[in-house]
């Protein structure tokens, strides 16, 4: 009784109790990827988007540690840790590697120490070495465990990524197999890849039986197609979105916040966010 008390207490800083939706800031890049524009002043990033109301943040364990007054009192935004790491994002130039490799680099306990609502990791699926993703499933799972035990939130980032599943990462089959396993090993919430129409995106939604929040993907040209991106998801039955680089790398983020906040939890279309934007 007591662990799922908490988990209900936690994720309720993260998904709006009044309508299970949260529009979350993913501000985790640096601990994979080193300085990202629009995230050097990390302070900044976070006090603006805060102000903006941003449900949450997903940051990093040294993020959590330097900015911990963003998170201090009532009304202040839900805290999601990351507890994994990975070098599949860094290109070549930037001493990656082709398929690349994760490791856990915090525990539950960790994150219930800093003061965590959630943790969130990576199940990516499609690793060239079978072995490698079922250890990833390993750590995972064991996550998700210690999570119910202390009664923090679980997030599952399930990607169909590695060398058999890149060629067609945002295939609407393969983010719902990775998300109905991520589902099955026990976790509250998703994040998952967009597939890039509502359409496709409703074989995500259905075969998904927690709450599913989209990653923002990779920067886009304008805020329109930004904007239908997380309008298709709502139209598809998400529950939110974790935007990181199309928000605090847009030329008005706080502005940009405002719009997806009200697109996720009022309903507005994309018409309607683009003329609060003034575009």
């Amino acid at each position: 009784m007591g662990s799922s008390t908490g988990k209900a207490i936690r994720l309720g800083r993260v998904l709006d109790p009044s309508d299970g939706r949260a529009a979350v800031v993913a501000l985790d890049h640096g601990l994979h990827l080193g300085p990202v524009p629009g995230a050097i002043d990390v302070s900044a990033t976070l006090n603006a988007l805060t102000r903006a109301g941003a449900d949450a943040f997903l940051v990093s364990p040294g993020l959590a540690q330097a900015f911990p007054s963003v998170f201090v009192g009532k009304g202040a935004p839900g805290l999601i840790l990351r507890v994994d790491w990975t070098n599949r994002w860094r290109a070549a130039d930037q001493l990656g590697s082709d398929e690349g490799r994760g490791r856990m680099i915090a525990r539950a306990e960790d994150a219930a120490r800093l003061g965590a609502d959630a943790v969130l990791a990576y199940v990516f699926l499609g690793y060239e070495d079978p072995d490698a993703e079922a250890r990833q499933v390993e750590d995972v799972a064991h996550l998700v465990w210690d999570c119910d035990r202390l009664g923090i939130g679980c997030i599952l980032e399930p990607m169909p990524r590695g060398r058999r599943a890149d060629h067609d990462a945002y295939r609407a089959e393969h983010i719902a197999l990775a998300a109905r396993i991520a589902c099955e090993l026990g976790a509250d919430v998703l994040k998952t890849d967009y597939s890039g129409g509502a359409d496709s995106f409703r074989q995500v939604t259905a075969a998904s039986f927690r709450p599913v929040l989209i990653a923002g993907g990779p920067r886009v040209s304008t805020d329109r197609e930004f904007l239908s991106m997380v309008a298709g998801a709502m139209a598809a039955g998400a529950q939110g979105v974790f935007i990181g680089r199309n928000l605090f790398q847009a030329p008005d983020p706080g502005s940009l916040m405002r719009a997806v906040r009200t697109m996720v939890h009022e309903g507005l279309g994309v018409d309607g966010a683009l003329a609060q934007l003034g575009s």
